[in-house]
């Protein structure tokens, strides 16, 4: 520009400066249609000068004001955006007050004007789901995809509410093949198989989710036991394919708490109470099952209970104050027609921790013994002792 401006006044000296030293100012003649104008030369420069400085002001007054019509802009873009972000600020607090109907309202107002409408919406839907409207959550869910349905965040939030299973199995795929290491992924991702019984799925999924410590211990054994009682359910009722694909997995799975209990469920409602039996024993010998996860089954499941007798009673020695191992035996005496045993050993676990199983236990081993009077007193008193 003011390379430009030296140039025009270097021409405009010599159009003005050249005439006068020649001793004629020249003539400028304009023809325009029918008329003419004459002028001298250093006036038609003058003119020219003047009208460029003319364009020049009109230029500079046009930049100001559109320079702050833009300031305008911007000053009211980012009021609006200020709103917005102590909109959601008031969302997250109604959120904390468990004020779900306030934060939807708040955080979906938010959305009109913040930066990232999406994660907005996203809350908002979350508040309804809270409210347990799903028509509006799924309302919000649409609008959020709408503005970035790529986004993570987005694609977690629509695999978590999603009711149509091919829907949830396919989102759980995409995210896993494109965050195979990414904790959140792996938690919704478990969390929709498991929800939509694609159990198969999820136990090829197991081993990551193991590996990247993704879940609660207690978590990953429910998902654990559930995948491996669907695997063994699948294979029918079966007696010989039941024992060979226990047979076939490694033998780390074999002493997995959790593989093990999902293969004694299958065992234990197809009534193969022998092999369970013998199951169970070998849980206890290398120390993959306790007596807790033992007593929940039906007594009437086991059949030919000795190497299992065997097994409690070693545990009995080594823990004689652990009232679930006086209590396993208990059970396993009573199946096993012992009744005298199975009254001692339940006496001495409600000596120890007087609760419901024990008194119900106790009643059993009465009732086996033909003492129906006695019996009848501990039913009582294991239902005193649930109830309160």
């Amino acid at each position: 520009m003011l390379k430009a401006f030296v140039i025009l006044l270097i021409i405009a000296a010599g159009l003005i400066i050249g005439p006068m030293w020649s001793g004629d100012s020249g003539t400028l003649i304009l023809l325009v249609g029918n008329y003419s104008i004459e002028m001298s030369l250093v006036v038609a420069t003058v003119i020219l000068f003047i009208a460029l400085f003319v364009i020049w002001l009109i230029k500079l007054a046009l930049q100001k004001l559109f320079r702050g019509h833009s300031v305008t802009l911007q000053w009211l873009r980012n009021r609006k955006h200020r709103q917005a972000e102590e909109l959601l600020e008031r969302a997250f607090t109604e959120w904390l007050a468990k004020n779900y109907a306030a934060t939807a309202h708040l955080a979906e107002k938010a959305a009109r004007h913040h930066i990232r409408p999406t994660q907005c919406y996203l809350i908002a839907a979350s508040a309804h789901q809270a409210l347990g409207n799903a028509a509006e959550q799924q309302r919000l869910i649409t609008l959020a995809t709408q503005q970035d349905g790529a986004t993570l965040a987005v694609q977690l939030t629509k695999l978590e509410y999603s009711n149509d299973s091919g829907e949830a199995l396919r989102i759980a795929q995409h995210l896993l093949q494109e965050y195979p290491r990414n904790m959140s992924v792996l938690r919704a991702a478990a969390a929709a198989m498991f929800r939509h019984k694609h159990l198969q799925s999820l136990r090829e999924l197991l081993p990551a989710l193991n590996d990247e410590q993704a879940l609660p211990r207690a978590r990953l054994a429910e998902y654990t036991r559930a995948c491996y009682r669907s695997h063994f359910n699948a294979l029918g009722a079966d007696r010989e394919k039941l024992l060979e694909a226990w047979s076939a997995l490694p033998k780390k799975q074999r002493r997995n708490t959790s593989i093990r209990l999902g293969y004694l469920d299958v065992l234990t409602e197809r009534g193969y109470g022998a092999v369970a039996a013998k199951v169970a024993a070998r849980g206890l010998h290398y120390q993959a099952l306790t007596a807790s996860d033992l007593l929940p089954y039906d007594a009437r499941s086991w059949r030919e209970t000795a190497e299992l007798r065997n097994e409690i009673e070693l545990q009995v020695k080594a823990h004689p104050q652990h009232p679930n191992w006086l209590l396993l035996l208990a059970i396993i005496a009573i199946q096993e027609g012992d009744a005298g045993l199975a009254e001692r050993a339940a006496q001495k676990a409600i000596s120890i921790k007087p609760d419901f199983l024990a008194y119900r236990v106790l009643g059993d081993a009465l009732l086996a013994n033909n003492q129906r009077d006695g019996a009848l007193n501990a039913f009582r008193q294991a239902v005193i002792l649930r109830q309160g």
